[in-house]
């Protein structure tokens, strides 16, 4: 997604250089060509029937024609411009449609005549009114191409306030991104004496499980601080770590804690952003699994539906009691949710019946 930004977002030009200068300014798409084309016509009609209150109801048919003549000209050089010359500033386009304007009448009142010099209307109306028709033709043409300068103008107004809303969005994902970073570059302090405490416990009594625990460490270290540098990983590296910081607290909390792992082989190859997953398992294991006595299991599983991935992490401990769904880790989910996939990214958490908590992430596949 930053790649996609950095393609739309110049670096070397100031923010503020986007209120005169824009790229795209001068680009029309075929809709709103179209568009265009229709406005045109209805303004052509209704300018015609102006023109002929003020003549007669005679000229009915000259003054269609007359009028879609200049009008579709004003129209052609117009649109003709702005894709040869591709203006990057309003100013330069109200001077596109100013010469437009001009031709256009010109190109209308000389070959309209000849189009229609076999009504009998043309001859009444072109001798005794040429002055009030060429102003009737200036005034109108002239608010018409008033009305699509007007338009040319409030596009360039949403391209700036669209601009700056990606230089906006694309600095606060960088904000995130170097919060993550000194996230993921930062083990918790007091998981990691503590883990090195139990360590030094279990080499007297029970070296064998002090190895593991030591092995699980450094697995979780290695795989921390390697994930530090790239913007994503595999969620097969996000669950290996999970796997090795669970393997720390199995050994630590002993038979009260169960775990489960269940994901594809699929999935695991891919890509996926670090530091979502495992907060939601520290999660469960200090707000679900600790404070009770019994302990109880944490289950992780993966599932695809609709084109997007599921992923669970359901516990069995006291359930919504002790859950904080406001918590740091969480609120720090859904931010990051937010900013990597929009409105299709979700984090929803549900109660996990009979007991415990169950949170889902939903991300599109193909995002991943």
């Amino acid at each position: 997604m930053m790649k996609t930004m950095r393609r739309w977002i110049n670096p070397t030009k100031s923010p503020f250089a986007s209120r005169k200068d824009y790229t795209d300014f001068g680009r029309v798409s075929a809709k709103e060509f179209f568009l265009h084309f229709l406005h045109t016509l209805i303004l052509c009609t209704v300018i015609a029937l102006l023109i002929t209150l003020f003549t007669s109801t005679a000229y009915l048919a000259f003054n269609f024609v007359i009028s879609y003549i200049i009008g579709l000209s004003i129209f052609l050089i117009a649109t003709s411009l702005h894709a040869m010359l591709k203006p990057r500033q309003v100013l330069h386009s109200a001077f596109i449609f100013l010469f437009a304007l001009c031709v256009g009448v010109l190109l209308g009142i000389q070959t309209g005549p000849w189009i229609l010099r076999s009504l009998p209307a043309t001859g009444m109306i072109w001798p005794n009114h040429y002055p009030q028709f060429i102003t009737i033709c200036l005034i109108a043409g002239s608010v018409g191409t008033y009305f699509f300068y007007s338009l040319t103008r409030i596009r360039a107004g949403q391209e700036m306030i669209e601009e700056e809303r990606i230089i906006r969005i694309a600095k606060e994902k960088e904000a995130l991104e170097a919060k993550l970073k000194l996230l993921q570059a930062q083990i918790e302090p007091h998981f990691l004496f503590n883990t090195l405490s139990n360590i030094l416990s279990l080499i007297d009594t029970q070296p064998a499980k002090g190895k593991a625990m030591l092995l699980d460490l450094t697995k979780y270290l290695r795989t921390s601080l390697s994930r530090t540098f790239p913007e994503k990983n595999s969620l097969g590296q996000e669950i290996e770590m999970i796997k090795a910081y669970l393997n720390i607290q199995k050994i630590r909390m002993d038979e009260r804690l169960h775990f489960k792992i269940d994901v594809p082989e699929t999935f695991r190859q891919q890509s996926f952003p670090p530091m979502l997953l495992q907060p939601l398992v520290e999660n469960a294991v200090k707000h679900g699994l600790e404070p009770t006595v019994e302990g109880g299991e944490i289950r992780i599983s993966a599932s695809e539906e609709n084109g997007f991935i599921r992923i669970e992490v359901a516990d069995t401990g006291p359930g919504f009691s002790d859950f904080n769904p406001s918590g740091v880790g969480i609120a720090n989910v859904r931010e990051r949710l937010a900013m990597l996939y929009g409105d299709d990214g979700r984090l929803i958490i549900e109660e996990n019946i009979p007991h415990g908590v169950r949170v889902f992430i939903e991300v599109p596949l193909h995002d991943l």
